[in-house]
C-alpha cells in the first residue's frame, strides 16, 4: 500500500534513509529542516511496516528560457531485507502520476551509483547532464559575504540567466551552506544526472515558442503508457496534435530520446536528422545535497 506520509509516519522515513544512506543525524536535521515535507513523501507499506520511500522535492530549471517547475526524485529507497519485490517500482510510478496531477511537467533525479542508470531507464529516464571539472566558488562566496542575502545574490547571479541550469531559491540556498560546511567545504562541481519528460506537450510548447524558425512533425512513441505513438506538429512557434489514420512524420522518437532532444544534450552526436531540429546545449546541475 501506498500512502503519503504524515507527522505519525515522518520519523520512519527518517529511520529508512538513515538505515539505507548511513547519513549523519546532522545532515538529516538538515534535510527535514529544509527541504522535507509530508506532501511531497510517498511510502510503501507492507503489513502495516514501512519499508520504502522517496522524496518529490520542488525545484525549477530554466528552460528555453523559462523557469519552469520540476520535481527532484530524491531518496529512493527500499529496506534491505524487502528488495527485489517492486515496491519501488510501484513507487515511482505512483510518482509520476502525482507530478502529473501537479502539472509539473519535468522529473529530475541523481543515481546513486552509475549501475542505476540503466535501473531508470525503464522509467524513460535519460541522462541529461553531465559532470565537469569546473570548480564552483562556493567557499569564496560564503567566505567573502558575511550576510547571507548577500552570498545568495553573489551566488545566484552564477546561474540565474544560464539556459537549462538548475535554480536555487533561498531556501536551498540556506540548506546548501549548511550542508557544505558541515562535510567539510569540499570541492563542488555540476554533477551528472537524468531527466524524465512527464508533460510531453508543455515542453514541446516551450521548444516551439523559443524556436520560431522550426517547422516538422515529430512522431512520439510512449513506452510509460503503451498508448499509440501520437504525431504532433511543431509549427513555427505553436503545437498542434495531427489525428488521422497514419499521418506523416519527420522524426520518430520514444519520450528517453525526446527528453535527450528537447535538452539538447549531446545532440550533435545524434543523426542528422535530429540536429537539424534541436540545436546542442549545455543542461547544468549542482549543488543538490547529494
Amino acid at each position: 500500500m501506498i500512502q503519503f506520509a504524515n507527522d505519525q509516519t515522518k520519523p520512519l522515513v527518517r529511520q529508512m534513509w538513515k538505515t539505507c544512506f548511513e547519513d549523519t543525524d546532522e545532515f538529516l536535521d538538515i534535510i527535514f529542516t529544509y527541504k522535507y515535507r509530508n506532501e511531497n513523501t510517498l511510502i510503501y507499506f507492507e503489513k502495516g511496516r514501512a519499508v520504502a520511500s522517496l522524496q518529490m522535492f520542488p525545484q525549477t530549471i530554466n528552460f528555453y528560457r523559462q523557469q519552469i517547475p520540476f520535481s527532484y526524485m530524491a531518496e529512493l529507497c527500499t529496506l534491505p531485507e524487502h528488495r527485489q519485490k517492486g515496491y519501488m517500482t510501484q513507487l515511482i510510478y505512483k510518482a509520476h502520476e502525482i507530478i502529473a496531477n501537479r502539472n509539473i511537467p519535468l522529473a529530475i533525479l541523481i543515481p546513486a551509483e552509475d549501475s542505476l542508470y540503466g535501473f531508470y531507464e525503464k522509467y524513460d529516464y535519460e541522462q541529461v547532464f553531465e559532470k565537469d571539472e569546473e570548480l564552483i566558488p562556493l567557499k569564496e562566496i560564503l567566505d567573502m559575504n558575511t550576510e547571507f542575502d548577500e552570498a545568495y545574490q553573489i551566488f545566484d547571479k552564477l546561474f540565474r540567466f544560464r539556459d537549462f541550469c538548475v535554480q536555487k531559491n533561498e531556501n536551498d540556498f540556506k540548506a546548501i551552506s549548511e550542508e557544505y560546511k558541515l562535510d567539510g567545504y569540499p570541492e563542488k562541481t555540476n554533477l551528472s544526472g537524468m531527466a524524465r519528460v512527464i508533460d510531453i506537450w508543455t515542453l514541446l510548447d516551450l521548444y516551439a515558442k523559443d524556436n520560431l524558425s522550426k517547422r516538422f512533425r515529430i512522431k512520439i512513441s510512449d513506452g510509460a503508457t503503451n498508448k499509440k505513438p501520437i504525431v504532433y506538429l511543431i509549427d513555427k512557434g505553436s503545437v498542434e496534435l495531427i489525428l488521422g489514420p497514419a499521418p506523416r512524420f519527420d522524426i520518430e522518437v520514444d519520450r528517453r530520446l525526446l527528453c535527450r532532444l528537447l535538452f539538447g544534450y549531446k545532440t550533435k552526436e545524434l543523426e542528422t536528422r535530429y540536429q537539424s531540429f534541436f540545436d546542442e546545449h549545455q543542461p547544468m546541475m549542482n549543488l543538490m545535497l547529494e
